[in-house]
């Protein structure tokens, strides 16, 4: 079973106008996905507003979202968002999430005071230590403002069940460079993750796993770029890379996770609009959204 390799999609938790979890469209969206020809599907990422739900909604979702892929498709990897401020707080949903029964957990290094590299590695050790699943460590500097350092990664990547991290980088440059010295610094297996879908686009061949929200409302165009990608077919790839360029860029200009949200409507999942405080993106941008997704052609066609 594929966790933490290939293309891994982070859908939305879809929310009732009232702002409740709407766990129908939950249920259908995820089916839907595990279907589409991911390799895996993360639920409660960033993409899945785990920020915004208290604990037993979180534990629900995820219950939820493990019964519907696995009636759909019982050989695909589920992966748990597990992340949380506290350390307490982070180990308890790591009890939820392996009551659930998810394959792989997702931890990201949340806080409200910025953590030093003595604190991930010490909440990095305890989360492992707590359970037997493979875990990814995620690297979001840019909403986290902590970056590991290549070191600290080789440091944990020692540990039995740390086997992944996934990396948002400035740009293609520096994604490529610390790839290459990772390699030289992590046991073999080991999976270095791609995080930002314009990076995506760009050099994505140089990772073992795409982490993409869009991919799990364009599934098809993402197996395809990605397939391209692997197997180095360069025109194809220029093709693809071409086609969801424009869709892409404007989707990256836009407020996180907002944007997904619109992304989602427009393809036609009932996403609703994302928890408060957040706000749906103006109706121009929803709009624009949806021109460029109608703009795409049919995968097949690429």
């Amino acid at each position: 079973m594929t966790v933490f390799r290939g293309l891994i999609a982070y859908p939305i938790t879809p929310f009732r106008p009232d702002g409740a979890i709407n766990f129908d469209e939950l249920v259908r969206h995820l089916a839907d996905l595990a279907v589409s020809g991911v390799d895996s599907i993360a639920i409660l990422g960033s993409s899945g507003s785990f920020a915004y739900l208290n604990r037993n909604e979180r534990r629900q979702v995820l219950e939820t979202g493990v019964k519907a892929i696995k009636a759909a498709n019982p050989d695909l990897a589920v992966i748990g968002g597990v992340s949380a401020v506290g350390t307490r707080e982070l180990l308890l949903n790591i009890e939820d999430a392996q009551a659930a029964g998810v394959d792989g957990l997702l931890v990201s290094t949340v806080s409200y005071v910025p953590l030093n590299e003595d604190e991930v590695h010490a909440q990095s050790l305890a989360a492992a230590a707590s359970t037997a699943l493979p875990i990814c460590l995620y690297s979001n500097p840019g909403t986290t403002q902590f970056s590991f350092s290549l070191e600290l990664i080789a440091e944990l990547a020692r540990v039995r069940n740390i086997v992944a991290v996934k990396e948002s980088a400035a740009d293609t440059e520096t994604f490529l460079h610390r790839d290459e010295q990772l390699r030289r610094m992590v046991p073999e297996g080991f999976s270095h993750g791609m995080s930002g879908d314009v990076l995506i686009g760009e050099a994505g061949a140089a990772a073992d796993a795409w982490h993409s929200g869009p991919a799990s409302v364009l599934p098809h165009h993402y197996r395809l770029l990605r397939d391209a990608a692997v197997n180095g077919d360069t025109d194809k790839l220029a093709d693809a890379r071409q086609v969801m360029a424009p869709l892409l860029n404007y989707f990256n200009s836009l407020r996180k996770l907002s944007n997904l949200y619109a992304l989602a409507r427009a393809a036609g999942v009932d996403a609703g609009d994302p928890r408060r405080p957040l706000l749906p993106l103006p109706g121009s941008s929803q709009r624009e959204l949806a021109r460029l997704l109608d703009a795409l052609p049919d995968p097949a066609s690429v």
